[in-house]
């Protein structure tokens, strides 16, 4: 009883530029990470060392499966229509232009910022954004009301703290769901078309209040054993 559209659902192709690739060894996995290279006036707000140190702090058994970190470049069109700081591919592939494929399988896309960036949010928030735009302001972001807006700068440093200790720890979260409410169960024997379905028939809004319920719990953990933050790994 497969679903035969359900691969739809968790695919997904990401086109990159230029890049330099790396192997390295985490927690005793074989990790690829792959630097795009970088537009004129971006940056990436951390380094490959900072997110092995990073995933090193984190149990392996919650990023299992996961073998690629991608350090991206966004389009301006990209960063202009679908900002992020990062993402999870559930089942990604990265290829060149020319449709070379460069990495495959669940992944983490970390993406690069113009320097100086200002994020601009209309006053009127709901509960969710507010509690975003308080995660901001606790990372160190200057956080300022201008008019009906929210004007927020962000910072090199801040953009570290929340890409590496924050953002990095939501996506683990993310597949941390998936591979409870997905992997586990099919190892189990149940339908994988079907648990990736029901999956994704929850709302938006219950997946992210998951991760980021993962994020807080484990970036508080870590904080209070004293091993987060660390300084700029290079």
């Amino acid at each position: 009883m497969g679903i035969p559209n359900s691969g739809r659902l968790y695919s997904s192709l990401d086109r990159i530029g230029e890049y330099v690739s790396e192997r390295r060894r985490v927690a005793g996995i074989e990790m690829t990470f792959i630097v795009e290279t970088l537009r004129g006036g971006c940056f990436h707000p951390c380094t490959i060392e900072d997110v092995v140190a990073m995933l090193e702090l984190v149990p392996a058994s919650d990023w299992a499966g996961i073998r690629t970190v991608v350090f991206r470049q966004p389009t301006r069109k990209q960063a202009a229509l679908n900002p992020a700081w990062g993402r999870l591919r559930y089942d990604g592939e990265v290829s060149t232009a020319r449709k070379r494929k460069v990495a495959a399988g669940p992944m983490i896309l970390l993406d690069a910022l113009e320097a100086n960036c200002v994020i601009d949010w209309p006053a009127g928030l709901g509960p969710e954004d507010q509690a975003e735009l308080d995660r901001l302001r606790a990372d160190g972001h200057a956080v300022e009301r201008v008019g009906n807006r929210y004007r927020v700068q962000v910072a090199p440093d801040s953009a570290r703290r929340t890409q590496l200790f924050r953002t990095l720890l939501h996506e683990i979260g993310h597949w941390f769901d998936w591979l409870e409410k997905v992997e586990s169960p099919t190892m189990r024997g149940e339908d994988f078309g079907i648990l990736v379905e029901r999956y994704f028939a929850r709302p938006q809004v219950e997946r992210e209040v998951f991760a980021h319920r993962y994020a807080t719990v484990m970036g508080n953990a870590l904080t209070s054993a004293g091993v987060i933050p660390f300084d700029a790994r290079t």
